[in-house]
């Protein structure tokens, strides 16, 4: 994976334990952006989500938000993508937020390796089938040694990774898109300890990628229009191959997918 650079974009994440926040001096230290923890399992939502979006919103940072879960096996996800939604929609919409929605996934209520892995993937396609965008997943280096494999690879990682050697490959993870460096930060404006991030860029290309308006790949604020040229495939493929209805133009092809489109039009095509 990627090191660290002094040129990254710096921010925070934050939860209700972090109590009041001054988010004009927390700008005005340097720090670019901010994740939020939203919700936790399927009923819990942080008493300070909608008071720290409003003020971080207010003094310009980038904003994403993050659930927490507690999930114990696949059945379980859809609870909890609902509850998230839920409290997402209250907070204005997926357009209300910049950064890339988050799961969390570092307790391990799901088991074994193969269990947690099957939930992971579980929650994520769920939420790209409701959302059409793709999760970040925050975890730590023992959490995936332990309990994920590397078919959740192709999941953007936001990589909690205390130590000043650079970090390396794992588990079919080859870069972080964030890097959350320690628990014990100090910003002005937060009293007590901060969890510290950096994005992969500089501040200019973090905004470049993710700041409302501009098009940047798995961005909730990518606002970029799809060519008539791809809607109009997409259509042949849903009324033709009976591909879901679900699957966006501009949504990635990977061998799967287009196995799996391969696959339908084939036996449509057999049994016409």
């Amino acid at each position: 994976m990627q090191t660290r650079s002094g040129n990254h974009a710096q921010g925070i994440d934050v939860s209700h334990w972090q109590e009041s926040i001054d988010w004009q001096k927390v700008r005005a230290a340097g720090k670019s952006f901010v994740f939020i923890k939203a919700t936790e399992s399927s009923k819990y939502t942080d008493k300070q989500f909608f008071n720290y979006l409003k003020g971080a919103k207010s003094a310009g940072l980038l904003v994403g938000a993050y659930h927490f879960t507690r999930a114990a096996k696949p059945a379980d996800v859809k609870a909890e993508v609902d509850h998230f939604l839920e409290v997402i929609n209250q907070a204005g919409g997926l357009d209300a937020f910049d950064l890339p929605f988050v799961l969390d996934a570092e307790t391990k209520e799901a088991g074994t390796r193969a269990n947690v892995t099957a939930t992971v993937r579980s929650w994520v396609d769920e939420f790209k089938r409701r959302t059409g965008k793709f999760p970040l997943l925050y975890t730590y280096p023992s959490f995936i040694e332990g309990y994920l494999d590397s078919s959740l690879a192709d999941v953007p990682l936001w990589y909690a990774y205390y130590s000043n050697v650079p970090p390396v490959n794992k588990s079919g993870w080859k870069s972080w898109e964030f890097l959350q460096y320690t628990s014990e930060g100090t910003v002005p404006g937060i009293s007590g300890n901060v969890d510290l991030n950096e994005y992969k860029g500089s501040e200019a290309e973090l905004m470049a990628v993710y700041k409302k308006g501009n098009s940047g790949p798995g961005s909730p604020g990518n606002t970029h229009e799809v060519p008539a040229w791809k809607e109009s495939g997409r259509q042949w493929l849903i009324d033709q191959a009976g591909i879901s209805s679900d699957w966006k133009a501009e949504d990635p092809v990977d061998i799967g997918t287009l196995g799996a489109i391969l696959a339908k039009f084939s036996s449509r095509t057999k049994s016409s």
